[in-house]
């Protein structure tokens, strides 16, 4: 059954699926990062789930060498941190058969609904990862596409795509910081390829793009229950936001999934559809892309469909929410949860406490607020870390230059380099031209 036959998907949750808002504190090791989206009393489907991929499929039997995890002494006393965050982009996927996102979309406001009330527990089938899930081959197009149309939106210069060193979901940078942390990692893969003359596109890569609930968890439905839809995202399956910011040096643009946002007055765009090709050729085109924009082959790049709806989100407005249940509650390992923000600069943190379902607390914090930055300070090394590793992988990629295909896999808490077999770009040709810049 294709996604288009689903019921409308309200939200995912954008945490590992060993945290499923109120799966076990401790994480255990068997389970992966993943990235849901609610199910909505979506049919059940096991039985037409496609079977797993294989963690090295289309990769090089040799690998080219190992990444090790940073030690200490070889990073500098300079303390990690984030500077001149701004949102430069957002969109909602659609449950459209045809891959439609609505831009800028928005978030499901936050309702702040009195406490107590009862939750069903979440079923049915999820997606995990709805860029890939929707856009196999081009999982990143939806970003620049977004990012782009903001710009020509609001009669602003193009973004300098080319002055950026990495393109990356969360997600990977989670993933990442897990493996630096040690231990048993699950094993995951980050696609890598060089755009331009420096950046780095980072793609997810999942297993799987659906999985099945447990029928043990709230957190979708909790959403489902303290939110409201945005006008003109009421049939929307999530609400992707992109950011840039600087870490230590490094030019960042971050995609992620926001939970919820604060409602708020904002301007209002009116409903209209385009055609992907000339929606996405427009785009491309206030770019000033050195060569002339082209339809997509669909036979390797679907289709994307704009249409103009939703609010731009203020960064005060945005809001991560987390479901504990009661009785772990004192065993919350903040340094899980703390990145989630951090990486994303979330401004609120609702933690919903419950029994069973039954919730009876809502804890508010902000990215500011002194506990959190009291876990900032117990996770400095592992961040000092991460920025050593992005370098590490920057260099890497750049080394290999434009034609390499590199991709990350961690298997047994060991980072290995492989070389993919397929020269296929992430990317349509005009999209990758967008990063083609002068004087960099």
């Amino acid at each position: 059954m294709s996604t288009s036959e689903y019921p409308p998907i309200p939200r995912r949750q954008s945490l590992p699926s060993w945290r499923n808002r109120n799966a076990p504190l401790s994480p255990p090791s068997s389970k992966p990062f993943v990235s849901y989206v609610a199910p909505n009393s979506l049919p059940h489907l096991e039985s037409s789930l496609p079977p797993d991929r294989q963690l090295r499929e289309g990769l090089e039997d040799e690998r080219l060498e190992i990444l090790p995890v940073p030690i200490s002494d070889d990073l500098n006393d300079e303390d990690p941190k984030i500077d001149n965050c701004q949102p430069i982009g957002s969109y909602n996927w659609t449950k459209h058969h045809n891959p439609t996102i609505i831009v800028p979309g928005s978030a499901p406001e936050w309702n702040n609904r009195a406490m107590p009330y009862n939750v069903k527990p979440d079923s049915g089938i999820c997606i995990i990862d709805q860029n890939t899930h929707r856009m196999p081959s081009a999982s990143l197009l939806p970003l620049l596409v977004a990012v782009n149309q903001k710009c020509k939106n609001e009669g602003a210069d193009p973004f300098p795509w080319g002055t950026m060193d990495l393109v990356t979901d969360r997600n990977g940078l989670r993933k990442l910081l897990r493996w630096i942390g040690g231990g048993e990692v699950k094993e995951f893969r980050i696609d890598a390829q060089l755009a331009g003359e420096k950046t780095i596109l980072l793609n997810r890569w999942e297993k799987r793009t659906r999985e099945e609930l447990s029928g043990r968890t709230y957190g979708f439905n909790f959403e489902k229950a303290s939110t409201v839809a945005a006008a003109g995202c009421e049939q929307s399956s999530g609400h992707h936001r992109i950011i840039t910011y600087d870490f230590n040096g490094l030019k960042m643009v971050v995609r992620y999934e926001l939970d919820a946002c604060m409602p708020a007055p904002r301007h209002r765009f009116a409903r209209k559809s385009e055609s992907s090709l000339d929606a996405l050729t427009k785009s491309l085109q206030t770019m000033n892309l050195t060569s002339t924009a082209a339809p997509f082959s669909s036979s390797n790049m679907p289709a994307l469909t704009i249409i103009k709806g939703g609010n731009h989100v203020p960064q005060a407005s945005t809001i991560e929410l987390v479901t504990v249940g009661e009785g772990r509650r004192p065993h919350v390992d903040w340094k899980d949860y703390y990145p989630q923000v951090y990486l994303s600069q979330t401004v609120h943190h609702f933690m919903a406490i419950h029994r069973r379902g039954y919730f009876t607390a809502l804890e508010k914090r902000k990215l500011s607020s002194p506990h959190l930055q009291d876990v900032h300070q117990e996770m400095i090394p592992e961040f000092k870390k991460l920025r050593k590793v992005l370098g590490m992988i920057q260099g890497l990629v750049i080394k290999h230059g434009k034609s390499g295909r590199l991709s990350f896999v961690c298997s047994g808490g060991q980072m290995s380099v492989y070389q993919r077999k397929s020269n296929a770009s992430c990317l349509p040709e005009e999209a990758m031209s967008c990063f083609n810049v002068k004087d960099i």
